[in-house]
């Protein structure tokens, strides 16, 4: 059982693998510049590197399964009752108003949450009497994984299921949302939200927005070779891309097999 917080406390779960490890650094950069005084434990969840920073715990897992199977090995190991959900390719663009978040899990815990959405759903819904909050309707759910805060015992549940990519764990969360509404939430298009973040990967590849949003933060891209290639649909293009998403999966692999030889599990911040 995971032990009962302070009506505002919350933990922090960054749920990823070594095969994204490259993006870490840019993704606590970008944490800890746009929510400098984040009053939550943090959590990485990872297979068997970690992160050097003293402000985040690692959760390893082992060897690398599916999306669902990696969250559900290490929820057991993250402790409290309310979990803040990020996920590992989605980068905080501007400042998080801490008393903002403080007073949202405050209220979710009020109204027995055990979902709500934290980005901007700009979608109508069943308005919360005295908020920006709408209720879940079961058809269709608004229930995704982007930015959202989750009871411990909802996010295990949608877990349980084993062998989930991360669209299938998110199928099954809105269809536990279809099954039961009660305690889902988001913020409704009257609403603020209470974080926005730079989406920035999309099938492996860095998106073209994320390497303009990079130098604009003048971040370099020090910590990986992750690609850009063309977007196109063009046969070109098309060959482009798996030339280099088998590039990046043979830099990956070539890195794994130094850090076994070299004995180097730990993953450095941006300098």
């Amino acid at each position: 059982m995971t032990a009962q917080q302070p009506d505002s406390a919350f933990t922090l779960v960054v749920p990823s693998c070594d095969f994204y490890s490259d993006t870490w650094p840019y993704f606590f950069h970008f944490l800890f510049k746009y929510w400098p005084d984040i009053p939550a434990p943090i959590y990485l969840l990872s297979n068997h590197l970690s992160y050097d920073d003293p402000r985040v715990h690692t959760v390893k897992v082992g060897d690398d399964h599916q999306w669902g199977d990696n969250l559900r090995a290490a929820l057991p190991q993250v402790p409290g009752d309310v979990l803040l959900m990020l996920l590992d390719d989605f980068f905080l663009n501007q400042p998080v108003i801490t008393a903002d978040v403080q007073a949202a899990v405050q209220r979710f815990r009020q109204l027995n949450g055990r979902y709500l959405g934290i980005d901007h759903f700009k979608k109508h819904g069943t308005p919360i009497p005295g908020t920006t909050w709408h209720a879940i309707l079961p058809d269709p759910p608004c229930v995704g994984l982007n930015a959202t805060i989750w009871s411990a015992a909802q996010l295990q549940a949608v877990a349980n299921s084993p062998g989930m990519n991360i669209w299938q764990a998110e199928n099954r969360a809105k269809q536990l949302a279809r099954e039961d509404q009660t305690g889902h939430f988001y913020i409704g298009p009257e609403g603020k939200a209470l974080m926005t973040y730079q989406e920035s990967i999309k099938g492996l590849f860095w998106k073209p927005s994320t390497l303009d949003f990079f130098k604009k933060e003048n971040v370099p891209l020090s910590a990986t070779p992750r690609p850009c290639p063309p977007q196109g649909q063009d046969p070109i293009s098309k060959f482009i891309r798996s030339w280099k998403k088998r590039s990046f999966r043979n830099w990956l692999r070539k890195r794994s097999e130094k850090m076994a030889i070299d004995g180097t599990t730990v993953i450095k911040p941006l300098k």
